[in-house]
């Protein structure tokens, strides 16, 4: 019986360290697109992918037992997990609000780059080849 709490114990705190480090390389994610690194994100979004696909392979978490919730280290643990869960929402809400805003800002530069760059082709005729001035007398 201990084994199996003692297993439950540590499968809910992988699954802690998991959802924590996903919400780090979120973080990371998000403080790559303030900075235009994209290297960084990249990384980032890699890290992110494997945890996501750790988490989703994981079996689900063990169910609790009437006599863990009388523990008091069980129930801190799974209020950890709840509070960590919450704050990895928080943290998506925040990268897709950024993610909206940098795609309309990216957007915006593409604009501004294909605007300024339509009247200067390499093969446009130089512009005194364009104008001819004359005069007569």
């Amino acid at each position: 019986m201990a084994d199996t709490a003692t297993t439950r114990d540590q499968a809910r705190r992988e699954h802690l360290a998991k959802v924590r480090a996903l919400s780090q390389e979120l973080s990371s994610a998000i403080a790559a697109l303030q900075h235009n690194d994209l290297q960084k994100l990249q990384s980032s979004l890699a890290v992110q992918e494997t945890l996501c696909h750790e988490l989703s392979t994981q079996s689900t978490l063990p169910p609790v037992t009437a006599g863990e919730t009388a523990k008091s280290g069980q129930a801190a643990l799974l209020y950890e997990i709840r509070d960590a869960h919450l704050a990895l929402a928080q943290l998506n809400l925040v990268f897709a609000a950024v993610l909206k805003r940098s795609r309309r800002s990216t957007g915006l530069i593409a604009g501004i780059y294909r605007n300024y760059g339509q009247g200067y082709a390499k093969d446009a005729p130089a512009v005194g080849q364009r104008h001819t001035w004359s005069c007569e007398v």
